[in-house]
């Protein structure tokens, strides 16, 4: 059995907007765009956690799709995106890294000669490895 977005119910096999967590979905957009921060939208709507609110306010199908009716306007939707994106950066939390770091591969090595057998092929595999050295520095 398949679930529905919340703010949504299914009835006479049709998906329709629930009349009391469509509400709540409503709320979460509203009271985001009032300047409350996710936990405390959370917290008023009935979540313990942001991650709830988080996955609701970026979560396109309140948009409307061929089976989910539009719960959110377009205009508020975006405006919420665009808030989200504004406050990541604010706290520093885009996921960017602050400088590029450049990688040297290395491409030539030697295998220094092997002294031991192991009988596990697990253990003579590890022991292989650990004489690979690289030849650049």
């Amino acid at each position: 059995m398949s679930t529905v977005t919340f703010g949504y119910r299914i009835s006479n096999g049709k998906i329709e907007i629930d009349p009391i967590n469509g509400k709540r979905v409503k709320n979460i957009f509203k009271g985001y765009l009032n300047a409350k921060t996710l936990t405390d939208v959370a917290l008023n709507n009935g979540f313990k956690f942001h991650g709830a609110v988080k996955r609701i306010l970026v979560n396109q199908t309140y948009l409307g799709t061929d089976d989910y009716p539009q719960l959110i306007n377009p205009t508020i939707f975006e405006q919420v995106q665009t808030e989200l994106k504004n406050r990541a950066i604010q706290l520093g939390r885009t996921n960017l890294p602050s400088h590029q770091v450049k990688f040297y591969i290395q491409t030539k090595f030697k295998f220094n000669r092997s002294h031991h057998r192991y009988k596990r092929p697990a253990k003579q595999a590890e022991y292989l490895y650990q004489l690979i050295e690289s030849e650049e520095s």
